[in-house]
């Protein structure tokens, strides 16, 4: 298999972690200005509270999305070198606890605090993850793969809206965020391991399934690229954009006919099904500009970051990257005034998008 093969899906998973690694915080500057620190532009790069979505809300589902995307690819690749099904279950169960223990060490579990966080975006990444690529393995079917997807994603609506936690009040909706069920069962299993002051955790362990279904939607993607050979060469971003299409229609349906609103924090069918239909529509926008156009020069701003995600995310989330843009930059940023937030996200991206340029140059990238 050839390296090129994927080199959409780089540049794709790159432009997702520039937004978290500087991107966002620049975007918001520029904002600011400009004169319009509160306007439509400088909202999407914050998180909605509850309901709604905006494109800060997408960041996560998609690479998510793009774990999926990866997967039939490797799975191939593993299967042509003659690896056996129960190897690979192995290599599926390592990947998923190292990425589960590196996400515990984000959030406390290495200064032996008593309250340290079980559950994280590694580790529902980790978990979420881990059970489609199971599911694929002995499943390879993209359209009994989507069957489950919708069956998973319809229990998961009916558990949220018929279903809510006891001693709510008569009038209190099953999607409050003091008074769903999932977040009645976070509080019961482990209400000392979640994050600080949430009546619900945000990645919850029971809201893994659903979160699975949407690896499950990229993994159909992936399966679509992967088989693309020998066929009309707009045919898979017709069925790209189809998926997405559908996805999107089903979004709405749920939303506007089912009453289940776009919540991120209980990953609720809607918001799945219209994660799902922007991650399907970016790739493949992604896919006919660098894979069908072959326009690639540009994919050198975010291709080296898209590499090496998690080595990205690591740098962020330990402060390293943080440290390194406060020593470097602190002077520069001051100088600039009002500009200073701006330009202070556009250097801490550079100083990440170096360093992994740098990496990728020398053919060094970090594997889980």
């Amino acid at each position: 298999m050839k390296t090129e093969r994927l080199m959409s899906l780089d540049a794709l998973r790159g432009f997702d972690m520039f937004f978290i690694t500087g991107g966002s915080v620049m975007i918001a500057g520029i904002c600011a200005a400009l004169g319009s620190p509160d306007g439509w532009l400088a909202q999407q790069m914050g998180h909605v509270k509850w309901e709604g979505l905006r494109h800060h809300d997408t960041i996560f589902p998609l690479f998510l999305f793009m774990m999926g995307v990866s997967w039939p690819f490797s799975l191939a690749s593993q299967l042509a070198k003659g690896r056996t099904t129960p190897r690979i279950l192995l290599r599926i169960i390592q990947r998923t606890a190292v990425l589960f223990l590196l996400g515990l060490s984000f959030y406390g579990i290495m200064k032996f605090s008593p309250n340290f966080r079980i559950m994280g975006v590694l580790q529902f990444l980790a978990l979420g993850w881990g059970l489609a690529a199971t599911l694929y393995l002995f499943v390879r079917n993209k359209w009994a793969l989507l069957a489950v997807a919708a069956g998973i994603l319809l229990a998961h609506y009916a558990l949220l809206h018929f279903t809510i936690a006891p001693n709510a009040p008569a009038d209190a909706s099953s999607y409050a965020a003091q008074w769903n069920i999932l977040g009645y069962w976070d509080r019961a299993l482990y209400p000392n391991h979640m994050l600080p002051k949430r009546l619900t955790e945000p990645e919850s362990i029971f809201q893994v399934p659903a979160a699975s279904a949407l690896v499950m939607f990229g993994i159909i993607a992936g399966d679509i690229l992967k088989n693309r050979e020998g066929a009309p060469v707009w045919r898979a971003p017709a069925v790209l954009a189809a998926f997405a299409a559908g996805c999107g229609l089903c979004g709405w349906l749920f939303a506007g006919c089912l009453g289940d609103p776009v919540i991120k924090n209980l990953t609720t069918a809607s918001f799945v099904l219209v994660v799902a239909a922007y991650s399907f529509a970016m790739l493949c926008l992604f896919h006919v500009i660098v894979d069908v156009l072959k326009l690639r020069r540009w994919t050198v701003m975010f291709d080296p970051v898209g590499k090496n995600s998690i080595l990205a995310y690591f740098l962020a989330m330990t402060g390293v990257q943080a440290a390194l843009k406060k020593f470097y930059l602190s002077g520069l940023v001051n100088a600039s005034g009002e500009w200073g937030a701006a330009v202070g996200g556009l250097g801490a991206y550079l100083i990440v998008w170096g360093f992994l340029l740098w990496l990728r140059n020398k053919k060094v990238f970090l594997k889980v």
